[in-house]
Formats: C-alpha cells, sequence, structure tokens
C-alpha cells in the first residue's frame, strides 16, 4: 500500500540534518515539505532558495525555541499549513517533544515523549542508565557545586573533561590538564551563555569525565517500540573541533560490538523513532566506550540515507501504519565530506604553515576516495 499525500513539517528543516530528511522525504514519495525555522538569518534565506526543489514552503517563528509564544507560532504555522506530520530535526527535537501533547491535537508528531528523550538529553541521566547495563563508559564525576569540583581536582587524574550536562553540536565542552585549570574552566563552565535555556542547554552543574583519546564511532539506529529494527555504524574520521565534535568526514563500517550496546539501551528505554549513539576507542584497551546518546536526527543523516538506510521515510511509513520494506543490509565503505567546513576547521586557529599545508594536503588527496558522497549545504 503506498503513501498517500502527505503535508510534513520539519522543525529546524534548513540545517544539515533537516535538509537531508527533506530530500530523502522528496525522492521517497508524494510529499509537501514545509519548513519552520526560528529566525530569518542570512544562511536560512540561502538555503530557502538553494534548496528550493526540496523544501515547498518555510515559516518563520520569530522566537527562539524557549520563548513562551513558541509552542503557540508553532501550533500556528501546523494550522495554516494543514500540516499531517510535525518531524523535528536536530535540537528542536527536544522543544517539540516537550509541547508534543499540544500539537497532537492537530496532526502526528514523530518524536519520542519527553520524559524518554530527556533520558539521553541530559548526559547525567545517561550515564546512570548505562551504569546499569553494564556499558563501558568514562570515569565521570558529577560534583553539585564549585567546593566538591575543588575537591575532586586534588583527587583525579589527568588530563579531563568538563561537560555541560545538556548542550548540542558539540557544544559546551572544555579540556583541562591540571588542577588549576580544571577549576577555572569550570566556573567558566557555570556561566557558559548565561546556563543557556535551561532546556536545551544547561552547564549549571557540568560533569567531568577522563580524558580518553581513540577513534570516534557512532551508531544510527531505527526503532519501534523497544526493537531496533536497523541499526549503521559509522567512523568520524574528522570532526569540527579537531579536538572532537560533530564529524565532517565519516565512512560507514560494521562493528557488532556497538550495535550490540545499541540494542541495550534500545530495550531498556523501549524507544520509538531514531538515535545516534556515539562511542570512542579507548586506544589504552580496545575497549569501545559510550559517549553520550542523541535522541534525534545527527549531521551526517545524509551518510546513513545514501548507505540504503531511508530512516525518515521509515518514520512516515510507521506513523501511517503501513508495513515497512526493510533493505537486508547497507552499504559499508562509503564515505561522506562537508569540504566547505573541512575548509573552515582546517583553518580555524593560528597554525604553523607546515601544519596548514598538510591538512590542506589531505583535504585534497580526499577528493580521490571513489564511493563517496558531499554536503554542500
Amino acid at each position: 500500500m503506498a503513501l498517500d499525500k502527505k503535508n510534513i513539517l520539519l522543525v529546524d528543516g534548513l540545517h544539515r540534518s533537516g535538509l537531508a530528511v527533506a530530500a530523502a522525504l522528496k525522492d521517497a514519495g508524494d510529499f509537501t515539505i514545509d519548513v519552520a525555522c526560528t529566525h530569518r538569518g542570512f544562511f536560512d534565506t540561502a538555503r530557502r532558495y538553494a534548496y528550493f526543489r526540496l523544501i515547498d514552503r518555510v515559516d518563520f517563528t520569530g522566537v527562539s525555541f524557549s520563548d513562551r509564544t513558541f509552542p503557540d507560532r508553532i501550533l500556528d504555522i501546523a494550522a495554516r499549513r494543514n500540516t499531517d506530520i510535525i518531524l523535528p530535526t536536530g535540537s528542536s527535537a527536544i522543544p517539540i517533544s516537550l509541547i508534543k501533547p499540544k500539537l497532537e491535537s492537530l496532526c502526528t508528531v514523530l518524536v519520542e515523549d519527553y520524559e524518554k528523550l530527556l533520558l539521553f538529553h541530559d548526559k547525567s541521566l545517561t550515564l546512570g542508565m548505562v551504569r546499569d547495563l553494564d556499558i563501558p563508559h568514562p570515569a565521570t564525576w558529577l560534583p553539585e557545586n564549585r567546593e566538591e569540583a575543588e575537591t575532586l581536582a586534588d583527587e583525579i587524574s589527568y588530563p579531563v573533561v568538563i561537560k555541560a550536562r545538556k548542550s548540542t553540536a558539540a557544544e559546551g565542552v572544555w579540556y583541562a590538564k591540571d588542577k588549576s585549570e580544571l577549576i577555572r574552566l569550570y566556573n567558566k563552565a557555570t556561566n557558559w551563555k548565561k546556563n543557556g535555556d535551561g532546556m536545551i542547554r544547561d552547564s549549571s552543574k557540568p560533569m567531568i569525565q577522563e580524558y580518553i583519546s581513540g577513534e570516534l564511532h557512532d551508531v544510527a539506529a531505527f526503532c519501534i517500540k523497544g526493537d531496533m529494527k536497523l541499526g549503521l555504524t559509522q567512523k568520524r574520521l574528522m570532526t569540527t573541533p579537531l579536538s572532537g565534535g560533530m564529524g565532517i568526514v565519516n565512512v560507514t563500517t560494521k562493528n557488532e560490538q556497538l550495535l550490540h550496546y545499541a540494542e541495550k539501551i534500545i530495550d531498556r528505554v523501549q524507544w520509538n523513532g531514531v538515535m545516534l549513539m556515539d562511542f570512542i576507542i579507548d586506544n589504552r584497551s580496545g575497549v569501545p566506550k559510550l559517549l553520550e546518546v542523541n535522541p534525534r536526527f545527527w549531521g551526517t543523516t545524509w551518510l546513513t540515507i545514501k548507505a540504503g538506510y531511508n530512516y525518515p521515510l521509515y518514520l512516515v511509513q510507521n506513523a501511517d501504519g503501513l508495513k515497512i520494506d526493510y533493505p537486508s543490509d547497507y552499504e559499508a565503505g562509503l564515505y561522506c565530506r562537508w569540504p566547505i567546513r573541512e575548509l573552515y576547521t582546517i583553518f580555524d586557529k593560528p597554525v604553523s604553515v607546515k601544519v596548514a599545508l598538510d591538512r590542506f594536503g589531505g583535504f585534497i588527496s580526499r577528493f580521490k576516495l571513489k564511493k563517496c558522497i558531499y554536503q554542500l549545504s
């Protein structure tokens, strides 16, 4: 049975993951793709016109996710556009899940309930879960205030990582190489962006974790009622920033151990929808350790789709009660690059001429990759 024509509203849909979702849905069915964005910035406007074949209509809410009028703005857009399905991308999954009960009076909302989503958006809650599931993770401390952090600073080994408990897109991360730097950065973290809005960003009680050197890997999963129907693993070959963050050069892999850990997490919370789990392979032991879980579409969604797993389409099909024709496998060894961001990252901080030339040489040599897709958004 084919899908009926649908009006789909992508919230925050002009960003990298949103454009990937729009492209996947446009290629797969007769959908009208509407987008809601918070502000009419230069790049939002530019993307609107650059990707006009993917996006039918754009509405700008004019307020941030945390503004008290945001729910009413989204409700108004959904009503005016006769929206059938709301699908949040990126960090918009958090505020949309919070107002999901209101939105469901108008349409289907393809995001998990806020109570479940918060288990992963708040890294301290994730940590408690993975400890219970016996999944390896970095040693972590949760000081409640500066005094506890100063006491802890005398007892732990360095370097360490300081993380906001709630953040997105590699924000809210600091590195300390000794006690004095830990205390200084802990104080800085507690005032980061004035602690954000409390919903998407909150560093009022930052976490402290051991620093682990190793390869970054991800599991991109599609789930229905706690059953991981599909899972894809990938390796981050280059991140922004280079010290660790979102992947800008990635390759699909096959890592059964990471998929096993992912299944345990998904089963525990009975997750419905998509999520990305971030792991690091500890150089000291070779053990994969869970860093965090992103309960929403991710920056490399386009790689997942092009490798053979059209998660956005499966979400819509499942919501419509249709039988999903799952692929038997995905393509491993497929690379994905974001070349504009690569260049930005290479020259982001002052570096020597030699280092800059070496990095630029790597940038050029990656154009020789035979199985590679590109993100130009």
